[in-house]
C-alpha cells in the first residue's frame, strides 16, 4: 500500500499567503476607544474599514473566512499598510496539498499558472510542474517559464490566538478560539485559470495518474462562477472518461450562498466526484442552515449523510476543529483503512500546526486529544454497532460506514492557516493507497 510515487492531480489554486499574526493591541491602535464601529462579515473588501470589520467578525466569534478584495488597489493598500507585519509563505489549496503529498511520498502533479520565483521556492522540491511535455521540480519549471517576469498572487492571512484580549472601539472581548481571516485579491486563481502545459500533460497522461484533488472554488467572485464551474467540470469530467479508476476528491470553501454551493456540489456529482469535503460552516451552508448556530456532533452526521445521499456520491467528509468525520458507502475501503487515514490527516495537521512540516514529529506535551472530540467519539461508541480502534470510531449500519476520530490540539501553533489541506491531503494519499493496492489484488 506504500504511496511512493504515485501521480496525483492537484488544482487548482497555487499563491503565496502574507501572513499577519494579530493581536488585540494592534486593533487598538488603528480602532481609537468609543469609536462607533460595525462588526460583521463582508461580502467583499472595498476598504481598510471592510477588511477590520470582517477581521473583528471573526476574532469574536473564533470562526474562519475568506473573503474576496474588490480591485488591485484595495489590494496594494492591505499589503503596504505599515500596522501589518508580514511573513510570506506557500498558500492555495491545491499547493499547500501537492507539498504535503510530496513530503508524504507521491508525486503531485500541480496547476500553478502563475508560477512565480518565491512561488517555487516555497514548494516542496518533489512537487512536479508539467511543461513541455514533461514534468520539472519547482526551480528548473520556474527557469523554464521566465517565472522572474510573473506578477505575485498573494493571499493576506491574519491569524489570532485563543485568549487575545481585543478593546477595538466599543467592543470589548476574549478571542474563543484560534483560528484565521483571509483576504484574497487574485485575478488568477479567482478564474480557476489552468496552464496550457498542465491541461495537455493531465490529458495525455491521465490512465497513468491515480488520483485527483481539486479546491480553489470559493475563490471564485459571483460574476465568474458560471464560467469557471463550469470549465473546471467540463475538464474533470474529460479525466473521469478517459481513466474511469481515477479517484477524485473535490475540497469545498467559505461559500456564504447556499444556492452557490449546491450548484457547485451538484454539477461535481454529475461527474461524478468520488468525495467530498466540507468543514463545519460549509455543511450548514450545503444543507441551507444559519453557519452561526451551534452544532453538536449528531447534527454533523445526520447533515453529512444527508449530503451524501442527495449527492449520490461515495463519501462525505466533515473537518473541524475538534474532529474529523467521514460517511461513506461500505465496500470500497476497510473501517481499520479508513481509520487508520483519518488519523493520518489529524496526525499530519497537529504536525504542521508544531513544527510547520507535516511530516514531523510531535512531542507530548505539546499536543493533546480534543475534549470535545473525544466526546463525539463517546456518542458514537454509545450507539449500537460501533466499535472502537485506537483513537478513532466506526459505525456500520446497512450499507453506510461512519468514522469518526478526535483532532490533536496543540497548545502553542506554529501555524493554523492550511490544517485542513494538510489532514485532506494525508487522508486522500492513504485512502487512495487502499483503494490501488485493492486493484492490484483483484487483477493478480
Amino acid at each position: 500500500m506504500a504511496a511512493w510515487r504515485m501521480k496525483i492531480i492537484c488544482a487548482y489554486p497555487a499563491n503565496i499567503d502574507a501572513v499577519c499574526t494579530i493581536s488585540g493591541e494592534m486593533l487598538s491602535r488603528m480602532i481609537p476607544a468609543g469609536r462607533d464601529f460595525k462588526i460583521e462579515l463582508k461580502p467583499s473588501i472595498k476598504s481598510r474599514e471592510d477588511l477590520l470589520s470582517s477581521l473583528l467578525y471573526c476574532m469574536k466569534q473564533g470562526s474562519g473566512a475568506e473573503v474576496l478584495i474588490e480591485d488591485r488597489g484595495a489590494a496594494l493598500q492591505i499589503g503596504s499598510d505599515e500596522a501589518f507585519s508580514w511573513r510570506f509563505r506557500l498558500g492555495g489549496n491545491a499547493a499547500i496539498m501537492a507539498s504535503v503529498l510530496a513530503a508524504l511520498g507521491a508525486e503531485p502533479v500541480l496547476n500553478a499558472p502563475a508560477l512565480s520565483t518565491s512561488l517555487a521556492g516555497l514548494l516542496h522540491p518533489q512537487v512536479r510542474l508539467p511543461w513541455n511535455g514533461s514534468l520539472l521540480d519547482p526551480c528548473r519549471a520556474a527557469w523554464a517559464k521566465r517565472a522572474d517576469r510573473v506578477e505575485e498572487m498573494v493571499h493576506f492571512v491574519f491569524q489570532f490566538q485563543e485568549g487575545e484580549a481585543v478593546a477595538a472601539g466599543k467592543a470589548e472581548f476574549l478571542v474563543p478560539q484560534a483560528n484565521r481571516f483571509i483576504a484574497t485579491y487574485d485575478p488568477v486563481n479567482s478564474r480557476l485559470l489552468t496552464s496550457p502545459d498542465f491541461d495537455s500533460y493531465c490529458t495525455d497522461n491521465i490512465k497513468r495518474i491515480a488520483g485527483a484533488l481539486v479546491s480553489g472554488y470559493h475563490l471564485c467572485p459571483e460574476s465568474q462562477r458560471a464560467d469557471a464551474f463550469a470549465r473546471s467540470a467540463a475538464q474533470i469530467t474529460s479525466w473521469r472518461q478517459r481513466n474511469p479508476g481515477l479517484f477524485i476528491h473535490a475540497e469545498m470553501g467559505s461559500i456564504s450562498s447556499a444556492s452557490t454551493m449546491n450548484s457547485l456540489l451538484m454539477r461535481l456529482s454529475r461527474i461524478p466526484v468520488d468525495s467530498v469535503g466540507l468543514n463545519e460552516d460549509e455543511i450548514a451552508v450545503a444543507q441551507q442552515e444559519d453557519p452561526a448556530l451551534p452544532a453538536e456532533w449528531p447534527h454533523f452526521l445526520r447533515s453529512a449523510e444527508g449530503l451524501r445521499r442527495r449527492l449520490g456520491i461515495f463519501r462525505v467528509a466533515v473537518h473541524t476543529r475538534d474532529f474529523i468525520l467521514s460517511v461513506m458507502k461500505v465496500g470500497r475501503i476497510s473501517p481499520l483503512a479508513e481509520l487508520s487515514a483519518l488519523q493520518s490527516g489529524t496526525d499530519a495537521a497537529a504536525s504542521l500546526a508544531a513544527t510547520g512540516s507535516p511530516a514531523g514529529e510531535i512531542a507530548d506535551p505539546f499536543a493533546r486529544v480534543s475534549s470535545a472530540g473525544r466526546q463525539a467519539l463517546q456518542m458514537l461508541c454509545q450507539m449500537d454497532g460501533s466499535t472502537k480502534s485506537g483513537r478513532g470510531v466506526y459505525l456500520i449500519s446497512g450499507d453506510l460506514m461512519v468514522s469518526l476520530m478526535p483532532s490533536l490540539l496543540v497548545r502553542e501553533p506554529k501555524f493554523t492557516v492550511g490544517l485542513g489541506d494538510t489532514a485532506t491531503a494525508a487522508i486522500f494519499l492513504r485512502e487512495l493507497s487502499v483503494i490501488n493496492y485493492s486493484l492490484q489484488q483483484i487483477e493478480s
